[in-house]
């Protein structure tokens, strides 16, 4: 395996972790009705307050309005780490019903990831020349 390709796995595992656990949640605490009616009279009891505070994260869509802006700042300041932020957050958000500004984040940081790929290989090359 190349080094590129290996840092490019180290860069979306993040991301990757996350879209499962986004998935998790929502399957497993947000749709099901049965939590719904278990949590509606104590919200603040057992596993509820995770399912209340995640379910006050889709008011305004803080997740992919998080998402979009941290993959503004990787792209403003070429950051592979805060891009790979940017990537699981907006995976986060596009499964957590905030679609719009997460979609946008993750891409912002898949293109500065893509960047520093492509970018990687040609100073290489002005190195040994």
């Amino acid at each position: 395996m190349s080094p590129s390709v290996a840092r490019r796995i180290r860069l979306l595992a993040p991301a990757a972790i996350v879209l499962v656990l986004a998935l998790a949640f929502r399957h497993g605490m947000v749709e099901p009705t049965s939590w719904a009616f278990a949590c509606q009279p104590a919200p603040w009891s057992g596993w509820c307050p995770v399912r209340t505070v995640l379910l006050a994260t889709f008011r305004h869509g803080e997740l992919g309005w998080f998402a979009l802006l941290v993959g503004i700042a990787a792209a403003l300041l070429r950051a592979p780490r805060i891009a790979s932020v940017a990537v699981a957050a907006g995976a986060a958000g596009l499964v957590l019903y905030s679609y719009e500004p997460a979609a946008a984040g993750a891409l912002l940081g898949l293109l500065v990831i893509a960047r520093g790929q492509a970018a990687a290989p040609a100073s290489a090359n002005a190195s040994t020349t």
